[in-house]
């Protein structure tokens, strides 16, 4: 069991911690000189069973070093809050306390220390005092066990009290991949890297194959240790070290994670953000804090999602902009403080994250949808979600944090289509395919000279699906798609007279494979050059011809006919313009403008002197 302590400074934290396992957790020589705890400092009580040790994370009780205190804290620990009697409750006793709650810390113990100095009745007062500051709280109803450092039996009583929890200890869970907050780093002689920190969520084994974050990194664990002694595996909750190949000493640091598989990043998290009862203010819009995500640190501003503020004791959804990207997921605690004032705010529940914001941040819609997302129950919040329409299934996962096979169940009981890499709602999918069809209708009715709609003229749609729903309504037959334009299948467009004796003349003079230049016919037929390409622009607008160059038109089905020799020309290999010149009978400057065309279409992709195919069709 890991046991964290909390306190003010100078009540005698790193005494108590000598005192229960003879180690002396201040490592550092500013430490030593000062008589401060700075940083983090680690203890142990062996025992034979690894899941019996005691481990102790002692935490700095200055408020200067507040970030370093929040850094020892995770949510499956054992809190020691530590007051002295002569002081009683401080406000870094009333501090730590919150931040231990707002963590998600559940069950501790109180230890009142120094009681050699101070008689009966303040030791009675003290407690007193403790009761009044725990009131309300999960240490609420915890003991109480005054001690002194001094008094060898008193220490014991403590001792006892832990090693009493520790059967509760074991029913922590270990569901969900497998994650590390990192909080040092060291190298090992004959061992190389050694990284610790508290497992969040997982376990871990010998030979695992890891991922660094930021990094992305892929590492392997070549030893683990838990509580101080070598074991098999680590799980959730346990103080951990694991011996790392694959990254350098140099490339991890204080802040980091390691998980059993990459760990995306996110901007703008949205939350249900609790703030303290003893903030001072309420919260604004755009409120500059401090982020404390496990042992990560960032800063970043709160966005309100309505005008109304939140007032001391008040929670509600926000968003949270973070200047540095965190690994977080739906769950994970944050401790909020406050800039300007350099104490702790509130506490934040991830309830979503985003790397992009497409919505109105004060949208009412998006604050329905957020609200849905409030939620532990899986299955429940994606049937919400496919309310909405389409739901990205790998964010959803992993924003989750679910495994592929929990995601995999959850999206065969989803009853949804999948398009594009998405989960679509049926309903939304009909009433999708209803309104493109209704634009492509009512736009050929009020205009029936016109050969269709582009894909970018049909709006409504989700860029997302709007491809797909339409390639759909080609192949279903209610649409056909003519040189990129979209009609009904029934629809013939009415060219003007002009326009239409100029077409009779123009289609066969283009039905080959190595189309003329619009000079080329105007010398052939005597006729101003700006006359044909004026004819040839109009008729590219109804789609019966295609402006691939300057001067030169080609037909879609001459193109398509070339499209497809270049697939077989690709089949193995890249290609370049000589092998396409041969294999067409084109010349070179026209296989040029040809394949460019193809290029600006996404169809092929230039790469140096050579060509590479990115999909089946033009």
């Amino acid at each position: 069991m890991i046991v964290t302590l909390a306190g003010h400074v100078d009540h005698g934290k790193t005494s108590l911690v000598r005192a229960l396992t003879g180690v002396d957790t201040d490592r550092l020589e500013q430490e030593k000189q000062r008589g401060l705890t700075i940083d983090l400092g680690f203890a142990y009580v062996k025992d034979d069973n690894p899941s019996g040790t005691l481990g102790f994370v002692d935490v700095p009780g200055h408020h200067k070093f507040i970030h370093n205190m929040v850094a020892g804290v995770a949510s499956h620990q054992y809190a020691l809050l530590v007051i002295a009697a002569d002081d009683g409750p401080m406000p870094q006793s009333r501090e730590h306390l919150d931040i231990l709650r707002l963590i998600g810390v559940e069950r501790g113990v109180i230890a009142l220390t120094k009681i050699d100095r101070v008689d009966a009745d303040r030791l009675k007062q003290c407690e007193l005092e403790i009761t009044n500051l725990v009131a309300g709280s999960f240490l609420e109803n915890a003991a109480i066990v005054p001690t002194s450092v001094e008094q060898p039996e008193s220490i014991q009583r403590l001792l006892e009290h832990l090693h009493a929890q520790t059967t509760a200890d074991q029913a922590q869970a270990a569901d969900g991949a497998f994650r590390l907050a990192v909080d040092r780093t060291f190298l090992v002689k004959g061992a190389g890297l050694v990284v610790t920190g508290t497992v969040h969520c997982g376990s871990v084994s010998e030979d695992d194959t890891l991922y660094h974050f930021p990094s992305g990194k892929a590492i392997r664990v070549r030893g683990v240790r838990a509580q101080d002694q070598k074991v098999t595996a680590a799980h959730t909750g346990d103080r951990c070290a694991l011996n790392l190949t694959g990254i350098d000493l140099d490339e991890v640091t204080r802040g980091d994670w390691v998980t059993a598989e990459p760990s995306p990043a996110y901007r703008e998290v949205t939350g249900e953000l609790t703030v303290l009862e003893n903030f001072p203010r309420p919260i604004k819009h755009w409120t500059p804090v401090h982020v404390y995500h496990a042992t990560s640190h960032t800063t970043g501003r709160i966005a309100l999602l309505s005008d109304q503020r939140l007032g001391p004791g008040e929670a509600g959804l926000v968003d949270l902009l973070c200047d540095t990207p965190l690994p977080v997921h739906h769950g994970d605690q944050l401790v909020i403080r406050d800039q300007s004032l350099d104490v702790t705010l509130g506490g934040l529940r991830v309830v979503h994250a985003s790397k992009d914001q497409t919505q109105r941040r004060r949208n009412e819609q998006r604050r329905d949808l957020l609200e849905q997302l409030d939620s532990d129950n899986h299955a429940e919040t994606l049937r919400k979600l496919l309310q909405q329409g389409s739901v990205d299934p790998e964010h959803f996962r992993q924003v989750r944090h679910l495994s592929p096979d929990d995601m995999a169940n959850l999206v065969e009981t989803a009853d949804a289509l999948k398009v594009q890499g998405l989960l679509v709602n049926r309903a939304y999918w009909g009433n999708l395919a209803k309104q493109a069809f209704t634009q492509v209708k009512q736009h050929q009715t009020e205009n029936p000279s016109s050969p269709g709609l582009r894909e970018n003229q049909i709006t409504g749609i989700p860029d997302t699906l709007k491809q797909t729903l339409l390639n759909a309504l080609v192949q279903a037959k209610q649409l056909k798609n003519t040189a990129g334009l979209f009609q009904l299948p029934e629809h013939t467009a009415e060219l003007p007279e002009t326009l239409a004796k100029s077409w009779r003349r123009l289609q066969p003079a283009l039905d080959q494979p190595q189309a003329p230049s619009t000079g080329d016919l105007a010398k052939q037929w005597s006729t101003p050059q700006q006359q044909i390409e004026a004819d040839l622009k109009e008729l590219s607008k109804r789609g019966y011809v295609t402006h691939i160059a300057n001067h030169r038109f080609y037909l879609p089905t001459q193109l398509e006919s070339l499209s497809k020799q270049v697939l077989a020309l690709a089949e193995d290999k890249p290609f370049n313009v000589r092998k396409f010149r041969d294999r067409t009978g084109i010349g070179r400057n026209v296989a040029i403008e040809i394949l460019e065309y193809f290029d600006r279409r996404g169809f092929t992709r230039r790469q140096g002197n050579e060509r590479i195919v990115l999909k089946q069709t033009i």
